[in-house]
């Protein structure tokens, strides 16, 4: 007999990791090392005023904008670009969680960002570019069965398969681009499941919301502001 499934619902948190970036601005080091939290440290001003970094010196990490939209929420942070221009990355995200103790566990991380856009070719006329796609990132705990993937539902009807990408200290990676289709199914529910299977056999359904999802994309899709 197969094990019954575990089904386990959310709880939003706000303190998430700038989870997209993570794999699409740095691909290669996402293997290896887990993603840098949004919040900003305080640098001490004095001592820091006018000095030059030194070499290997760790720099205050840039502070997100954030807004809320119901259950999600949509994040922005200043970086620079592989060119060392200034680049802001966004993001729509949601954090679902357990408590285990007095602790809260995050079981499911969801992002979705603007996938980069490839480089126009010689054939494509000026303003015939097109739009960017968008790009789903998840993060779940360790111990995962890698073959069966994770599957996400909306309103009791299957969306998309993520293959996992890669595993490291934060979790099991996954990231899928979404069609319009997949991208309309989303925004119009109300409420979602992420189905994993665990190295147990045991299959765990996690339960989120997408209340919200649909204006959380609207904004971004727009120019980020500052």
């Amino acid at each position: 007999m197969s094990p019954a499934n575990k089904t386990l619902s959310f709880k939003i948190l706000t303190s998430a990791a700038f989870l997209s970036s993570a794999l699409l601005a740095f691909p290669t080091l996402a293997q290896e090392q887990q993603p840098a939290p949004a919040a900003s440290t305080t640098a001490s001003s004095d001592a820091a005023q006018g000095a030059a970094p030194q070499a290997g010196e760790q720099q205050p990490a840039p502070q997100a904008r954030v807004q809320k939209f119901d259950d999600w929420y949509y994040r922005c942070i200043d970086g620079k670009a592989a060119d060392g221009a200034a680049a802001t990355s966004c993001e729509v995200a949601q954090i679902a969680t357990v408590k285990q103790g007095d602790q809260e566990v995050n079981i499911l991380t969801l992002a979705v960002a603007k996938a980069p856009k490839a480089p126009p070719s010689t054939s494509q006329k000026a303003g015939k570019q097109p739009a960017n796609e968008l790009i789903l990132t998840t993060l779940v705990p360790l111990n995962m069965y890698l073959p069966a993937g994770i599957s996400i539902d909306a309103s009791d009807k299957h969306v998309v398969q993520l293959a996992y990408r890669n595993c490291n200290q934060a979790g099991c990676w996954a990231q899928q681009k979404l069609d319009t289709k997949m991208v309309a199914a989303l925004a119009k529910a109300t409420d979602g499941v992420g189905h994993v299977q665990m190295m147990n056999g045991q299959k765990v359904n996690i339960k989120f919301s997408l209340k919200g999802l649909s204006a959380a994309l609207d904004a971004l899709q727009k120019p980020a502001s500052k």
